[in-house]
């Protein structure tokens, strides 16, 4: 058995990848030859066979029962140590069970649905004679095995005889689908059913639309999209498992049908243009076999037609596929592309977050600071300090003693306080003309401004605005409420531009 493996990593080539997640691996398709081991199992018996991992996913393992009874053969499978299809991530979803003929036909019988880290499969087969593997896959309707082979069957689990034991070959497809992992070795196990059919059904159209859908099968595109679109809102709506997987495998099949359909017809296309170029050719041909005079020339130019429409198929299936692959190619950048932009986007978000998380401590800070020394408080505009009347002269702009102190300690805030602007407005009650009311708090604003910049306030971030007795906090009816207006007030703003500062930040 060890032989066998060793040629089906030679064959399959696996190489691990190291570099980071989210960028999405991808090569040419193309058909490889693989090895599977297989069994001739006996009519009437149960034999028990184990199941196990590859390098994608190591530690798996898995045993089935096989009976051969009345020309059909029951399978019954149980896997353990699995993890989601989805975390290889891509297009690929879900497990399928693959069945391959003596002849080396391969045969999709069913989808593993996990539970957890187990799943069980009742399937059944008209074959005798076969091997059995599970690969990842993007859905449940793939036609041929990806190289994402997960679980291999092995030897019987007790000796069984007579048993015929060979090795099969068969054809899978390489490099088909987009991924992020080859293995699946370090990422922890889930709990709980894995239900991967909203996931298969967009991966469906989208192979759908790497298949020139678009271009050549628009319509059935179009009913693909539809039915995609009622699957997401019964999925957002909470609908059970059950009516999920039928609205999802709904469309699979328009999907599947819709590429089989674009891939035809983008063949018959590039065939329409090989037919084209070779017109002159192939009207010389059909001229000259109606003109031969003998059935041996008619039979050799019926040959070289016959050759000749076999090259112009190779050729136009071959710019078909080249044409696909270049659209996939196309696709699987703007998906590069898209996840950068959506990493950078969230990147963003992180250091504006961050940003907005420590402009927040230090405005709690700052205020904090200020409210020991200041009356302070929040507004609209920012945080505003209150520097009274009765800290200035009578009838004056001068500043007390006291009123030079709190200034003092105000002025240590602000100098070490980062990212902030003052801005110093005067304010006085309604006693008196409104010319001397305006003279007067801007004298005591620009009183207050000189003392902040004797204390090295930087000069750039204060700025004086008087506004006289036209905006009271309180009624000039009473002297409580004069005392209150008659005031300088330095109101505390972070800086405006927030967006350059963190875009500044993030460069």
């Amino acid at each position: 058995m060890r032989r066998w493996k060793f040629i089906w990593i030679a064959i399959t080539g696996i190489v691990l990848l190291s570099g980071r997640a989210g960028i999405l691996a991808h090569s040419s398709e193309a058909e490889t030859t693989r090895e599977i081991l297989a069994l001739t199992y006996p009519e009437g018996r149960t034999i028990s066979v184990r199941f196990g991992g590859t390098a994608r996913l190591p530690r798996s393992s898995g045993e089935a029962k096989v009976e051969r009874k009345k020309g059909a053969t029951e399978i019954e499978i149980e896997l353990d140590e699995m993890k989601p299809a989805s975390f290889f991530a891509g297009d690929y979803n879900t497990y399928v069970l693959w069945v391959v003929s003596p002849e080396g036909h391969v045969d999709n019988t069913g989808e593993f649905i996990l539970a957890g880290n187990r799943s069980k499969l009742n399937v059944s087969t008209p074959l005798e004679t076969f091997g059995m593997f599970i690969s990842a896959e993007p859905h449940f309707l793939v036609a041929s095995p990806s190289r994402f082979v997960v679980v291999e069957n092995t030897r019987p689990t007790e000796e069984v005889r007579p048993l015929k034991v060979s090795v099969l070959e068969y054809r899978g497809y390489e490099g088909v689908y987009q991924f992020e992992r080859e293995s699946l070795e370090d990422l922890e196990e889930v709990k709980g059913e894995v239900r991967p059919h909203i996931g298969a059904a967009r991966a469906a159209v989208s192979l759908a639309e790497r298949a020139r859908a678009e271009e050549f099968a628009q319509t059935e595109l179009e009913k693909a999209r539809e039915a995609l679109l009622r699957a997401e809102v019964a999925a957002e709506t909470g609908v059970t498992g059950k009516d999920l997987m039928l609205y999802a495998h709904d469309v699979i099949r328009l999907a599947v049908d819709a590429e089989k359909l674009a891939k035809e017809r983008a063949f018959q296309e590039a065939l329409s243009e090989e037919r084209r170029a070779n017109a002159r050719q192939i009207a010389d041909l059909e001229r000259a076999a109606q003109e031969a005079d003998s059935n041996a020339g008619r039979a050799r130019l019926e040959a070289e037609q016959r050759q000749l429409d076999a090259e112009m198929e190779v050729k136009a299936r071959q710019r078909a596929q080249q044409e696909a692959e270049e659209a996939r190619q196309r696709a699987q950048q703007a998906m590069a592309d898209k996840r950068q932009a959506e990493e950078e986007k969230q990147e963003v978000e992180q250091e504006k977050r961050r940003a907005e998380r420590q402009a927040a401590d230090s405005r709690s800070r700052l205020q904090t600071a200020l409210k020991q020394v200041a009356e302070v408080r929040e507004s609209a505009r920012g945080l505003i300090v209150n520097i009274p009347d009765v800290l200035f002269e009578f009838d004056s702009a001068e500043l007390k003693p006291e009123g030079r102190e709190k200034l003092a300690k105000i002025s240590g805030v602000m100098v070490i306080a980062k990212g902030y602007t003052l801005k110093v407005e005067g304010h006085t009650d309604s006693v008196g003309t409104d010319h001397y009311n305006l003279e007067l708090s801007r004298a005591r604003a620009e009183s207050v401004r000189d003392y902040l910049l004797e204390q090295s306030v930087h000069s750039e971030a204060i700025s004086v605005e008087a506004f006289g007795e036209s905006r009271p906090i309180a009624s000039n009816q009473i002297a409580a409420g004069r005392e209150k207006n008659r005031r300088v007030e330095i109101v505390v703003v972070e800086e405006p531009d927030f967006a350059a500062m963190l875009n500044h930040a993030t460069q």
